[in-house]
């Protein structure tokens, strides 16, 4: 693998931090106006989803290009699923919103989540051989940050429920990769990542406690326009061709299908 790839990276991810920093201000802010109102919980925000993990989704297309020019041929099919496995789930949700047809993911959807499970693997395993603590604290951060506002916005336990259901127990590593930066002294921007990944843990397990109390911990999801969904939906839209009394299928919210079902 190329060294050159990896130190490039590495170096991005205070950008990212700071990216999904700034989304967890913005989703404290919905939170509390929702809250102190009292409304009632909202359906998925794939906007907000999508432009929180934009940039690392766009990091792992670049990567993937950056491995043809050095030449690095393990790398490149380490970048495949996320970078252009989602550019191309993109083009074919596009494509088929166009035309009017639908997308059928369901007998999918088993390959589909378990290449985003082994992928995060591969991942952490490969950053942390690299010396590459700022990435994954970058990347649990972006999980949690999405799991906490799932868990106070819509009342869902998303990752955490799912774990009861396929006892998938790697997903341990996401909430814990938020302790990186106080076990490993080189990571980026350590006095800021120390008390940001305490807060972000802080603020997860209490939309868990909330979810929890609200009785809603093991409610499944009532939204079958989000492919985060598929285990649980037999069939999934696109925009433009729901079932009769359907909701149609966002396409920010369909391209996410290869990197939320981790």
């Amino acid at each position: 693998m190329s060294p050159e790839l990896y130190r490039f990276l590495e170096a991005a991810s205070p950008y990212l931090i700071l990216w999904s920093f700034g989304f967890t201000l913005i989703h404290s802010v919905r939170i509390t106006r929702r809250l102190w109102r009292g409304l009632p919980k909202v359906p998925d925000n794939a906007l907000l989803t999508e432009l929180a993990g934009l940039p690392l989704t766009g990091l792992q297309t670049v990567a993937f290009v950056l491995a043809v020019v050095y030449g690095d041929w393990l790398s490149m099919l380490f970048f495949l699923w996320w970078g252009p496995g989602f550019v191309t789930v993109l083009a074919l949700v596009g494509v088929a919103r166009l035309r009017k047809k639908r997308i059928d993911w369901h007998p999918f959807r088993y390959v589909i989540s378990y290449l985003c499970k082994f992928y995060y693997l591969a991942y952490m395993v490969t950053f942390y051989l690299h010396g590459m603590p700022g990435l994954m604290f970058a990347f649990s951060v972006w999980i949690i940050n999405d799991q906490y506002e799932k868990a106070f916005m819509s009342l869902d336990a998303d990752r955490t429920r799912r774990t009861f259901h396929d006892r998938w127990l790697f997903r341990l590593l996401y909430p814990a990769g938020l302790l990186i930066p106080l076990w490993f002294p080189e990571t980026p921007l350590r006095a800021f990542t120390a008390g940001y990944g305490l807060a972000l843990l802080g603020l997860w397990a209490a939309g868990l406690v909330y979810v929890s109390r609200q009785g809603a911990f093991f409610r499944l999801p009532d939204d079958p326009s989000l492919l985060r969904n598929m285990v649980y939906f037999p069939k999934l839209r696109v925009e433009g061709a729901p079932e009769p009394g359907g909701k149609p299928e966002p396409l920010a919210s369909a391209a996410s299908a290869v990197k939320v079902e981790g």
